[in-house]
């Protein structure tokens, strides 16, 4: 099998936490790794190797020509917001113009051109919380099979969901055993699914797993998360590492199960 190259951008942050006891305050921080779920599930899978760049490791560590973005397959996003990508942040004079290359242009152009893209759900996924992370109207809505809201999309579902498959057949979630299939999910960001592309789960009317083209390549969506609290104990289910293999082998241009 051909060797798929995942570029993972996003699911991280750094927490800061001030404590206010009676007369003293303090703080604390600590670096939460939500990236883990999605490196572990694939680290055994020998025809899959996975690059993560944290959000804050972006202006340092993103592609900046199509040439470097070619040597991968698939580019994800997931809980990093289009500020995260745009952005040149600690610039100092002199200043020079043009600032840099377009992430989000070069993603697309990416894709046009064949490769793979993904968006997952989260706070700073679509819309996100409060409208923040405003995928809406960019490059990056363009390029995916939905339909962007402008304002904040979250579903917050505290009591659990599970989706319905739509079409068990498509090679991102065929061969699985959805029927004994024992996870709950609680959350996810409500988008819309453009025209011609293809739904696969969804709840209710939203979808959750939508695929469709842009140029010559790919592009899907999981609305729910990789992580919790939205991904719930989905990480934990057994079908959790095939899914997003066969998600990404699809992605990456192949309909050949691994």
């Amino acid at each position: 099998m051909t060797q798929i190259n995942v570029l993972y951008v996003g699911d991280s942050e750094t927490v800061i936490s001030r404590y206010a006891v009676g007369a003293d305050v303090f703080e604390q921080s600590y670096f939460n790794d939500n990236g883990r779920y999605l490196r572990n599930a694939l680290a055994g899978h020998a025809g899959i190797t996975v690059r993560h760049i944290i959000p804050a490791n972006v202006p340092s560590e993103f592609p900046t020509t199509d040439e470097e973005l070619a040597a991968y397959d698939v580019v994800i996003f997931s809980d990093v917001g289009y500020n995260s990508m745009i952005f040149y942040p600690g610039l100092t004079p002199p200043y020079q113009y043009p600032l840099g290359p377009d992430r989000c242009q070069l993603v697309a152009d990416f894709v046009a051109r064949g490769g793979g893209f993904v968006m997952v759900g989260g706070y700073l996924s679509f819309a996100g919380l409060n409208g923040i992370a405003r995928y809406h109207g960019t490059v990056i809505e363009e390029a995916l099979p939905v339909t962007i809201a402008p304002h904040d999309d979250r579903v917050e579902v505290v009591a659990g969901f599970r989706f319905e498959i739509v079409d068990p057949e498509h090679p991102i979630v065929a061969g699985l055993d959805w029927d004994n299939a024992a996870f709950t999910l609680c959350g996810y960001n409500r988008v819309t699914l453009k025209p011609d592309a293809h739904l696969i789960v969804r709840r209710g009317a939203d979808p959750v797993i939508g695929a469709g083209t842009y140029g010559r390549g790919r592009t899907a969506i999981f609305a729910s998360d990789f992580a919790p609290h939205w991904a719930g104990d989905f990480v934990r289910w057994p079908g959790y590492p095939t899914l997003w293999s066969q998600m990404l082998t699809w992605l990456a241009g192949s309909d050949v199960l691994p």
